[in-house]
């Protein structure tokens, strides 16, 4: 684990110089220059206090250099801002999301966009500051492990989330062994950047209280989440209609969901774009302080911008917790169901929307997620330590004919509440304000530090730990 969490950067630029000078390449006056300049840079990184690992996993810098000097090497961006910006973001004081969804919808992507397209590299962007959430480069460890063989890989910073199941995505999609996988993304913006910065002020100590609201924390007003969802679907003779003419990168990921842990360089289908955002009008009484919204990718509609390939699908700004009615869509999804008696789930069914299985009872939910949660419902049990499960029992597996026994129950509908911004499902724990990346940022920070000092807390034996686990686990 060490070898991901030491001065990888550096390395990587002393093994490119001692490469050069083994092919006899006559370059001594020039590296010392570039080993100057390096150093220089990585000074100056060190002194904005981002001193995190960029990835976990990536192909050696030999066979970088040889086979894939055209790729992008993924930079983390965790220059945190130490002042909470002045504004909102102006789409906030523009557009009421309950008054017109699909504009909010489209103007918060348009925000996110902005400066961020084509490379979804912050460093780029000269409009705005957008991060990157730290700690997300390690795998998990440990006998549930979830997921098998993750971290971040080193091409884009994607991290794997969730495998694909068949028929999950369409008819043709019959699968593979061990599944498909969704990797992902995210960037933030300076709202949601500031909060980070209190929590990673110093980056050997991290501080959960960051994001409670029982200690004064929370993501602030103006926060917004931008999450990129990539798929390594279809392969072989499978199809998925609307994934052709892909927005494609490269990336490094495993095999298979489960199986593999052997990493190869494989391309990978851009699938879905998740939205959140702390909004004002969200804090009225009974709802959550957050705005959820997705978009999903149709290679159909053939935009010259790729990007623009991704089709609205649908807004929450609640769970409709009084709403108990127990069904869901199997696989594979064939239309779009929308049910209209949801008031807090807006889904804008139209002909450019690939068929979606949406969530249970047709709450909002993409492709790459469960038709049996909604997007709300999962991350309401975001909270560090994790001890409440990602999902209630029943939700999986999914995509079966019928909808779960325990659907519409009281010990089910816990995760169709509208709980609080920046409070935890579980009072013995933190929470991380509907952020599982910031959840699991902070529990491969504890693991990591536990075995680096070779030593074990005796609180992490204190409440019951829970993986923060979608689908069947290994044991």
């Amino acid at each position: 684990m060490k070898s991901f969490t030491r001065n990888r950067g550096a390395r990587w630029m002393v093994l490119l110089a001692l490469a050069a000078l083994s092919a006899g390449v006559a370059f001594h006056a020039a590296a010392q220059q570039t080993m100057a300049v390096s150093a220089e840079a990585l000074s100056a990184r060190k002194f904005k206090g981002s001193g995190f690992p960029d990835f976990g996993f990536m192909v050696t810098p030999a066979e970088y250099s040889e086979k894939y000097s055209d790729q992008p090497v993924f930079r983390l961006k965790a220059d945190f801002p130490h002042d909470l910006p002045a504004h909102l973001p102006e789409f906030i004081d523009r557009i009421d999301f309950r008054k017109d969804p699909r504009a909010y919808l489209l103007a918060v992507r348009d925000y996110a966009f902005e400066g961020n397209l084509p490379d979804w590299d912050p460093f780029k962007n000269t409009v705005r500051q957008w991060y990157h959430i730290p700690w997300l480069h390690p795998t998990t460890t440990g006998p549930n492990a979830y997921p098998p063989n993750g971290g971040t890989e080193g091409f884009r910073g994607l991290i794997k989330e969730a495998p694909i199941t068949p028929l999950q995505l369409a008819p043709g999609q019959k699968g593979k062994d061990g599944n498909y996988s969704v990797y992902a993304v995210t960037l933030v913006n300076e709202f949601a950047g500031y909060t980070m910065g209190k929590m990673w002020a110093d980056p050997e100590h991290p501080d959960p209280r960051a994001t409670d609201a029982r200690y004064g924390g929370g993501f602030p007003k103006g926060t917004v989440f931008a999450k990129l969802l990539f798929t390594d679907a279809p392969q072989g003779t499978d199809k998925i209609p609307f994934l052709v003419n892909p927005l494609q990168w490269k990336a490094y990921i495993t095999q298979n969901f489960w199986t593999s842990s052997t990493r190869v360089v494989t391309p990978v289908n851009l699938l879905q774009m998740d939205l959140a955002v702390r909004d004002p009008r969200a804090d009225a009484p009974g709802l959550t302080g957050w705005v959820f919204g997705t978009f999903v990718y149709n290679g159909q509609l053939n935009q010259p911008n790729k990007f623009m390939n991704l089709v609205p699908l649908g807004l929450m700004w609640g769970n409709d917790p009084d709403d108990r009615t127990n069904t869901t869509d199997p696989f594979p999804p064939t239309k779009t169901k929308v049910n209209p008696k949801l008031t807090q789930t807006v889904i804008f069914d139209d002909a450019q929307l690939p068929p979606q299985h949406l969530g249970w009872n047709g709450r909002l939910n993409g492709p790459a997620d469960l038709n049996t949660t909604s997007c709300l419902s999962c991350h309401i049990a975001a909270q560090y330590p994790a001890v409440t499960s990602l999902v209630p029992v029943g939700a999986v597996p999914d995509g079966g004919p019928k909808p779960p026994a325990q659907g519409g129950t009281d010990e089910w509908m816990k995760w169709f509440q509208n709980l609080r911004c920046a409070t935890s499902m579980d009072p013995r724990t933190y929470s991380t304000d509907f952020s599982f990346q910031v959840a699991i940022a902070l529990q491969n920070f504890a693991t990591v530090h536990g075995m680096e000092l070779q030593g074990t807390w005796a609180t992490d034996y204190s409440l019951p730990r829970k993986p923060i686990a979608r689908g069947r686990l290994k044991k």
